[in-house]
């Protein structure tokens, strides 16, 4: 039987594999905190009793409209024309008014 060789795995094939609720709690990252909770409710539903369907189904729907929400949220920011700046903090220099 051929010897199966250990490797790191590169930081984009991590984010490939979708992150548990716990782990993007940790990381922070409220996109992927998001789309961990709609994995989970969309898991539940298939096994909910009928009685419990229709609230899994509207909490499915809520975070279906709040991921949306962020990834557009996201892709201004990343856009050329965006006015956001990823800048260091800067204590307030008073002194100019």
């Amino acid at each position: 039987m051929a010897e199966k060789k250990l490797r790191v795995v590169s930081e984009e094939e991590r984010r490939a594999q979708p992150l548990t609720l716990l782990e993007a709690v940790e990381d922070g990252d409220v996109l992927a905190i998001l789309k961990a909770q709609r994995r989970i409710i969309a898991e539940s539903l298939a096994t909910a009793s009928e009685n419990t369907k229709p609230q899994y189904s509207n909490e499915l729907t809520k975070l279906t409209k709040l991921i949306t929400e962020e990834e557009g949220r996201r892709a201004v920011e990343r856009g050329e024309n965006s006015v956001v700046a990823r800048t260091d903090d800067e204590a307030w220099d008073s002194s100019a008014i």
